[in-house]
């Protein structure tokens, strides 16, 4: 989330079946999701009359809305047969944090995974030691090849688990004549040895595993057919030689503070920040002094290379176990900005090192558009990252639905069109979102929405190009990836469905006792629409909700058209609009400049203050992996 707290990039373990696909494992004792389907497809339809606990639940203190709800599209033949039983929606009680399926790395027919390795283990490239916190490298699904993050890419050897015989692995055998095979013996080790595959030690008093009689490789008897034929050949030597020729020597453009002791955030933690800080920052003086209430910076003074010095934080305006999101102001100014930190261990632990990358460039992207969220700059320290955003200082969805309820169509149609146009032109760059939700939306300075968060995108989705990573957020996501299926931006408009389901009624539109109900309400049911919605809001959220992508508003292919010809818009000039020429229903009533009403209390009374990190992990990380994080926006700057 980006102004909230809640869950982040969680991860997910997941299955293949027989197709290459991905599918969701119910804990039960059916063996796939047809037949977990077919088995809850028996009674599933019975709970029109007899609802279950947490149904009763969800549905404490919304009986005026409930109580409305109602199939407005049944047949008068009593005897027709519905395609999708209907599902009863619970109300929005809390946030709901996003997931993710843990990122594989496929390097020569390795699948890898970022592990923690509960026991020594040694890597099987470089031969050094896997020392860390957390997860300290990367094995192999496969073949159980054990390497450090920085050597997974260097392998020679491919994996034997996938085409030892393929024609890519042919060629390469003709070509280089690396092939050697190992001659390996039963060995009696008499000290601690580690196999040189797998890392891990090999257990037992005598003959404990295999030794090459001619390079005095070691392995397990079970890692002796894994091995890759490289006998004799040191592949560390190899590969730095053949980039010590391809590359030479590269400046380090974007080193962070190579001295742990001088990192700013330590000294941000050691001192406290006083109550009346607010009182004593620049916009504030400049707000008593004029009595003006002046909106957020939108760009940045000067070009520049910007740090944590430049700025003094205020206040808390959300957390979550990625890091925080602080307001902050450049220091002797009067602008003022949000600024989102993440902590490098936990950007490294999860490998979400390329989706902050992703981030980065989306929000960069995003200053060409007038309703997704702007970067101005990002900077580093040893332990944090830092992007430095426009303050959108009216709050997101989530906390307006909660205090009103539900919106009315007007207001919930102005704020759909302005997303629709959001999502149109991320689409329009081959971005696959993943991630939208009343989280993910706040309201700017005049009450405009702004698509923010972009850490879950998908880029280069083009024409035949699909992606089948499983994430997002529960509630939100598409039938094809709960099904494990290749999805595009389809998916995007299936959550948009949802979202403004969840504007018109203040319901979500599937819902259960737990994930593995709500998964088989979104695949199975159809949702609810109460009769006070009018004809165009019931027509456009089914055709929203509609599981076949092809047939989906949205869609390029629906034969419904483009969803901004829909009669649900009719009211709404699309050139005004894009333009911004349209009043919104509801602009922030704002106390002062620095004012965060619209931010959950439980954050903006803690102090801003980073989190430290154990200078153990300091120590422990590859920096490298950030060298080129720093950016000015050129196109956010007043000089």
């Amino acid at each position: 989330m980006m102004f909230t707290g809640g869950s982040h990039h969680k991860k997910r373990n997941s299955s293949n079946n027989n197709n290459g696909q991905r599918k969701y494992e119910r804990p039960s004792r059916c063996s796939n999701f047809e037949s977990y389907e077919r088995e809850r497809g028996r009674s599933r339809p019975h709970r029109q009359g007899v609802r279950s606990e947490c149904d009763r639940e969800g549905s404490l203190g919304a009986n005026s809305t409930t109580s409305l709800l109602t199939n407005s599209t049944d047949s008068d033949n009593p005897d027709e047969v519905e395609e999708y039983p209907r599902s009863r929606g619970k109300q929005i009680t809390r946030r709901r944090g996003a997931i993710k399926h843990q990122r594989v790395h496929e390097v020569k027919g390795h699948k890898f995974l970022a592990k923690f390795f509960r026991q020594p283990t040694f890597c099987a490239f470089c031969k050094d030691f896997l020392w860390g916190f957390c997860k300290q490298g990367y094995q192999c699904q496969c073949c159980q090849t054990a390497v450090h993050k920085k050597c997974h890419e260097k392998l020679l050897g491919k994996c034997p688990g996938s085409g030892r015989e393929s024609e890519s692995t042919i060629y390469l055998r003709e070509r280089f004549k690396i092939d050697v095979p190992h001659r390996f013996k039963v060995h009696s080790f008499m000290s601690p040895t580690f196999c040189d595959h797998c890392g891990s030690l090999l257990y037992g008093l005598f003959k404990q595993g295999l030794k090459c009689e001619d390079c005095d490789v070691n392995c397990h008897k079970k890692c002796e057919k894994l091995t890759a034929n490289l006998c004799g050949v040191n592949q560390k030597l190899i590969v730095e030689a053949i980039a010590s020729v391809r590359k030479g020597s590269s400046e380090n453009r974007d080193s962070p503070t190579s001295n742990p002791a001088h990192n700013p955030a330590f000294a941000v933690d050691s001192t406290e920040i006083p109550n009346d800080e607010i009182l004593q920052s620049c916009t504030f003086v400049g707000y008593k002094k004029s009595g003006r209430i002046t909106p957020p910076a939108t760009t940045i003074p000067r070009f520049r290379k910007y740090t944590i010095e430049d700025f003094q934080f205020l206040k808390v305006l959300g957390k979550g176990s990625f890091g925080k999101v602080l307001l902050a102001e450049l220091k002797n100014t009067e602008y003022y900005y949000a600024v989102k930190c993440l902590k490098k261990d936990v950007v490294l632990e999860d490998d979400d090192v390329e989706c902050t990358l992703i981030e980065r460039k989306v929000l960069a992207l995003g200053t060409k558009h007038p309703y997704l969220c702007h970067l101005l700059c990002t900077f580093q320290t040893e332990s944090h990252l830092f992007f430095v955003m426009e303050y959108l200082n009216g709050g997101d969805l989530m906390f307006h639905i909660q205090q009103s309820g539900r919106f009315q169509e007007p207001r919930a149609r102005f704020y759909a069109a302005e997303i629709a146009s959001g999502l149109k032109f991320l689409h329009s760059k081959g971005i696959v979102y993943r991630d939208l939700k009343l989280d993910n939306i706040l309201l700017d300075f005049d009450g405009h929405v702004r698509i923010a968060d972009f850490g879950m995108c998908k880029l280069q989705i083009f024409l035949d190009r699909m992606a089948d990573t499983f994430c997002g957020t529960p509630d939100y996501m598409a039938p094809e990836i709960i099904k494990g299926q290749h999805y595009n931006q389809c998916v995007d408009w299936w959550s948009y469905g949802v979202l403004l389901y969840e504007m018109l009624i203040g319901q979500s539109p599937f819902s259960g006792c737990d994930e593995d109900e709500l998964f088989w309400s979104i695949c199975n049911e159809k949702p609810l629409i109460p009769r006070y919605l009018s004809t165009e809001a019931n027509s456009v959220i089914l055709l929203l909700l509609e599981k076949d992508a092809n047939k989906r508003l949205g869609n390029k292919l629906c034969p419904s058209g483009d969803i901004q010809d829909h009669p649900f818009f009719k009211p709404i000039s699309w050139e005004r609009l894009e333009a911004r020429l349209l009043d919104p229903p509801f602009k922030p009533k704002l106390l002062h400049p620095l004012d965060t009403q619209y931010f959950d209390k439980n954050f903006t009374v803690e102090k801003a203050k980073l989190t430290p990190i154990d200078k153990n992990i300091l120590q422990s990380m590859d920096q490298t992996q950030f060298q080129g994080f720093s950016y000015t926006n050129p196109n956010a700057t007043d000089k």
